[in-house]
């Protein structure tokens, strides 16, 4: 195997190099999404919070925001801080 041919292991790119507690946050994504409430969102949240570093939680909520419209960016932001 040379430098530029990648090992084939039968494992995911996610699985063969992601930190454990990045693991961890992915598959509660995945809960979260599949149970599409409140009680879903506010469980991943509490799980962002004890497995991902303030930066890393800022990128992905900086990601939701850009993935919507300004408004709706807008309600959720409010929402969330309280306001």
């Amino acid at each position: 195997m040379n430098a530029i041919t990648p090992k084939i292991t039968g494992r995911s790119i996610m699985a063969q190099h992601a930190k454990p507690a990045h693991k961890a946050a992915a598959r509660m994504v995945g809960y979260a999404l599949t149970l599409g409430d409140a009680d879903g969102y506010l469980a991943l949240a509490g799980v962002l919070e004890l497995r991902l570093t303030d930066q890393e939680r800022a990128g992905l909520a900086y990601a939701a925001l850009r993935a919507m419209d300004h408004g709706a960016a807008c309600t959720v932001a409010d929402a969330a801080l309280g306001a």
